[in-house]
């Protein structure tokens, strides 16, 4: 079963957010006195969608722009 740059970024993002999720309850229960810590994983959590669908839309483009002959 072949599968496209979609479905693979949608399975690597599922992936990293639940591991960012399960590392995120770690350090919020074992690692209480570094806030800095758990800020950081919170944002991780809030960041890495947002970076892959900027990846996603950029590629989308691109492609876009190669099938027209267009440049960017």
């Amino acid at each position: 079963m072949k599968r496209t740059p979609k479905q693979i970024a949608a399975l690597t993002g599922v992936i990293l957010l639940a591991s960012l999720s399960v590392i995120t309850l770690i350090v919020a229960v074992f690692v209480p006195e570094n806030p800095r810590l758990l800020a950081a994983c919170i944002s991780a959590m809030i960041g890495v969608p947002i970076l892959l669908w900027l990846l996603l839309y950029v590629a989308e483009k691109i492609k876009e722009a190669k099938e027209s002959g267009t440049s960017l």
